[in-house]
């Protein structure tokens, strides 16, 4: 049921991502383990609240990917779940791309 309310699949996708919350401009670096066009989760030992405001910054294969975010859940000793906010064009072609070496058939949730 849970795979209904998703906008988009996400499939399994390791990358460091850098974490920089907008209202005290500090910054994680962290490891993602899930992408879809509409956000990612992000493996984190200390995660930021629910609500947090923050911009992201995704390296993989020598690509950067990087948007506004907000994070929409969070799990203590876990991760959190960000949701991507207003992607630059650019960005979102470089998603795309790497969203488009999967099988599609198979999405991770």
């Amino acid at each position: 049921m849970a795979n209904e309310l998703r906008r988009a699949p996400r499939y399994s996708l390791t990358a460091i991502a850098e974490i920089t919350d907008l209202s005290t401009g500090s910054r994680i670096i962290v490891q993602t383990s899930d992408l879809s066009l509409v956000g990612c989760y992000v493996d984190t030992l200390n995660p930021l609240p629910a609500g947090t405001q923050v911009r992201i910054s995704i390296t993989h294969e020598n690509e950067t990917f990087a948007s506004a975010g907000v994070v929409v859940y969070s799990r203590a000793n876990m991760g959190m779940g960000i949701k991507f906010l207003k992607v630059q064009h650019d960005y979102l072609d470089v998603l795309r791309n790497w969203l488009s070496k999967f099988d599609r058939s198979e999405p991770r949730w």
